[in-house]
This record gives structure tokens, C-alpha cells and sequence, in this order.
């Protein structure tokens, strides 16, 4: 039950809301229940509105981007992009491969992926056969520097 204290003309008065219903409200007022008509409904937002407060945008070269001691890192590394297993591995040792030549096939998802070189140069060694399962990451073939 709801109480409200408030003064009309000098003179107080303590209004009780018994119950509520959409058309009419039962309220007891200095000890007197009063039947009360609603001519107009107020509507009360149920669901909490967030409000933030704008952030400024992360700029790219203000992040440091580490990487674990032990990972490989650079494009004489040509890596698994997603987990899968590999089809078919088109180059050798000591082949020449250029930016974007497809060097290797894999399945991942029910989907062929052509892996591509991102790099030119020569390829020093290659890490997978074809029906090795990989996950994200694993070097599947190293280019010399």
C-alpha cells in the first residue's frame, strides 16, 4: 500500500492507495475510502532504459599486440585459419611460391578452403599432409627468409 503525505490549503492530508485497477482506484484518505475514478491511465515504463556514455573509439595503433614467446610470427609462416583438415598440399620444398598463389586445401566446416601464400619466397619446409586434421593457428608451411 502506497501512502502520500501533501498539503492542500494549509491543511494536511495522508492519502492510502488500497488497490488500482485501469478505470478506477480505492483510496483511503484521513481515514475515509474514497471510490476514484480515472479519467486518464498513466502508463509506467516497465523495462529499465540504459543509457551510456559515449566512448571514444580504440585507435589501432595505440594497441600492443603480444604474442606468446614460443609462437611463430611473420609472413614466412603460412597458418591455419580456421581448424580443418587438409586436402591437398600443391607445393614442395625448395618451390618458388608469390603473394596469393594457392599453396594448400583444407575442409573446415563442410566448406574446400584454398590456403594462400602471403608472402613471396621459397618454401623451406611443409608441415602437413594431405588428411592431417589442424587447428587455428598451426603453421602448416614455412618460407625462407
Amino acid at each position: 500500500m502506497k501512502k502520500i503525505k501533501f498539503l492542500i490549503n494549509g491543511n494536511p492530508y495522508e492519502l492510502s492507495i488500497k488497490s488500482l485497477s485501469d478505470e478506477s482506484a480505492l483510496v483511503e484518505c484521513n481515514g475515509v475510502d474514497y471510490e476514484v475514478e480515472l479519467m486518464e491511465a498513466r502508463t509506467e515504463q516497465k523495462t529499465p532504459k540504459l543509457v551510456r556514455k559515449n566512448a571514444a573509439p580504440v585507435s589501432m595503433d595505440r594497441v600492443e599486440r603480444t604474442h606468446k614467446p614460443t609462437e611463430q610470427v611473420g609472413s614466412q609462416f603460412i597458418k591455419a585459419p580456421i581448424p580443418g583438415t587438409i586436402i591437398s598440399v600443391s607445393v614442395e620444398p625448395g618451390d618458388s611460391v608469390e603473394i596469393g598463389q594457392v599453396v594448400a586445401k583444407m575442409e573446415a566446416m563442410k566448406m574446400e578452403n584454398n590456403i594462400m601464400a602471403s608472402s613471396d619466397g621459397i618454401v623451406k619446409t611443409v608441415d602437413v599432409k594431405p588428411g592431417s586434421s589442424v587447428l587455428e593457428g598451426d603453421v602448416l608451411i614455412t618460407l625462407e627468409d
